[in-house]
């Protein structure tokens, strides 16, 4: 099973993959979660002997070399539009595309105009274009063309899309009338602003790939609804997972918190106005969504941690920001979410059965317990500030569950916390109890009792730990936001030294272009998802200073 790609490029609207020879994989326009527009994108380039690539600048700008042959890709920091200059590729570029125009290879259409060739289904076009180039296209419904562009050792290529023909052109022809240093240069200066913006970490190791973060993040974050989605869509006919190009409530509260951590509250600020728009009517938020807050495909009946962990970011926000405004927006989505979660807690005191956060089991599980009590003890929190009668109501629940939790979910057989009632299997999740929900005491016995036997039975010297026992997700590999999750735990209790050694193997763990995967194996490759944003949300987390996170004042 493959990584995925080596780099991402993008503005928001358009998103590009690309892989580590530079070739144009998958094109996501206008939302992030469209289907891919590219079938096959070739351009005539032989790229002999290995490839070396890298960011340019701090910025979205991939640069690509080998054999001789240099080419760099960039995307216009507001439109719809990749650029692509090709240096060092002799007399002539020969640029080949089979579009698959969201995923669809049949009912396209195409035409050529000179210098531009243009591909059409529906709402989607896609224009591509060279300065002096001859343009060419065959077929009607399966549809492929291309370009010949004559060059004397630069050739500059690029493609935009638009939701018309005439769009996509107008576009394709005022990028290629600019010149293509220039927009490199604009682009670099778009992304340094963007992490101006942002609250730089203190520490100095990391800085390189804390900055990649903070633009990985923004390229995963959706302009028109600021949702962020988990990653580039990889495994679009669900061969081996789910899909990954949607939005996941959970997901998203932590990147509510890294972001808050990092100080770019405007993103912050933009996915928890999303949030309620992806809201049942009952106030729970259902497994994922579409950027555009639809409910998406899901195999989960519910996952109700999701709805715990969406109130407590809420709080967070109210905690980091103190914006009476977006706190008075996000209460009525807060009293709605808080009434659903009472109505789903058993007489034990422990949510009723649900998906657990690796959605793959039903159960009771404890990390579902920490996140709807610390989203209850963040509803009472609220509820402080708009309707004090419910005070009472949301921290009594959530302190009823804090005891359930110590009760049903300690094992003095096992010496330590079950992941889920009546199953043992030591599980990652377990942190959760500690970081962020704080539901038990990070430096008590049972929770240092917890986390010894995790880092025992699922770590490895480098630092990282397994999702839990026996896993065998798409390798069963090392999570690299678990080992982060271990050093925010590590952060949590005073330990310097663990929280370092979690940085430390984020450094290890990245890509070569600064990306962090979702999984890396035994000998320190990226395997399956890069990049996760879940990843870089917990990298932003333990590499600045911890936000005040626990509700108090109750």
């Amino acid at each position: 099973m493959n990584a995925g790609p080596s780099a991402i490029l993008g503005n928001g609207s358009l998103l590009v993959t690309l892989s580590a020879r530079g070739d144009i994989e998958r094109l996501f326009w206008p939302a992030l979660d469209r289907g891919s527009h590219v079938g096959d994108l070739r351009f005539g380039v032989e790229l002999r002997g290995a490839a070396e690539q890298s960011y340019l600048h701090d910025a979205n700008v991939l640069l690509t070399r080998a054999g001789g042959v240099e080419v760099v890709d960039v995307v216009h920091e507001h439109e719809p539009v990749l650029l692509r200059r090709v240096r060092g590729s002799g007399e002539g570029l020969t640029v080949h595309c089979r579009p698959e125009l969201d995923g669809f290879k049949g009912g396209l259409a195409s035409s050529v105009d000179g210098e531009r060739v243009v591909f059409y289904r529906r709402d989607v076009a896609l224009a591509i274009g060279a300065v002096g180039a001859e343009a060419f296209a065959t077929g009607l419904g399966a549809t492929h063309g291309g370009l010949s562009v004559p060059t004397n050792g630069d050739a500059v290529v690029a493609l935009a899309f638009g939701a018309s023909s005439r769009e996509a052109v107008a576009r394709l022809d005022a990028a290629l009338q600019q010149d293509f240093d220039s927009l490199v240069s604009s682009r670099v200066r778009h992304d340094a602003a963007r992490i101006a913006r942002a609250e730089l970490s203190q520490n100095g190791a990391v800085g390189n790939l804390y900055r990649r973060s903070l633009l990985a993040l923004e390229l995963l974050c959706d302009r028109n609804s600021g949702s962020v989605i988990a990653a580039p869509e990889l495994d679009p006919e669900f061969e081996h997972s789910g899909g990954y190009g949607f939005v996941w409530g959970r997901d998203l509260a932590f990147i509510v918190l890294a972001f808050l951590a990092a100080g770019r509250d405007d993103l912050a600020r933009r996915a928890l106005r999303w949030l309620p728009t992806a809201q049942e009517p009952e106030g729970l938020w259902l497994q994922r969504h579409w950027t555009s807050g639809a409910l998406a495909p899901s195999w989960c009946r519910h996952q109700l941690d999701e709805t715990g962990a969406i109130l407590f970011a809420y709080e967070a926000a109210w905690r980091q920001l103190g914006d009476e405004r977006l706190d008075a927006e996000l209460w009525p989505s807060a009293r709605r979410a808080a009434d659903f979660l009472l109505g789903a807690i058993e007489q034990d005191g422990l949510p009723v059965a649900t998906a657990d956060l690796w959605e793959e089991r039903e159960g009771r599980h404890a990390f579902t317990a920490a996140a709807i009590a610390g989203g209850l003890r963040a509803a009472a929190a609220m509820a402080r500030r708009h309707e004090p009668e419910l005070v009472d109501r949301y921290a009594a629940a959530a302190e009823e569950m804090v005891a359930a939790i110590e009760r049903e979910l300690w094992s003095d057989f096992h010496g330590r916390y079950l992941r889920t009632l009546g199953d043992p299997t030591l599980d990652v999740s377990l942190l959760g109890l500690a970081w962020p929900f704080g539901v038990v005491d990070p430096a008590g016995e049972r929770m240092r009792a917890t986390v010894a036997a995790l880092q025992a039975e699922l770590g490895c010297p480098a630092g990282s730990l397994r999702r839990y026992a026996g896993d065998t997700y798409a390798g069963g590999h090392r999570w690299v936001l678990a080992a982060l999750w271990l050093g925010l735990w590590h952060r949590q209790v005073g330990d310097e030294a663990g929280h370092e050694r979690a940085l430390a193997y984020a450094l290890r763990a990245q890509t070569k272009l600064g990306l962090l995967p979702e999984q890396v194996t035994d000998d320190g490759q990226p395997a399956w998802v890069v990049p996760l944003a879940w990843s870089h949300a917990m990298l932003l987390l333990a590499a600045r200073p911890e936000l005040g996170l626990s509700p108090s004042g109750v």
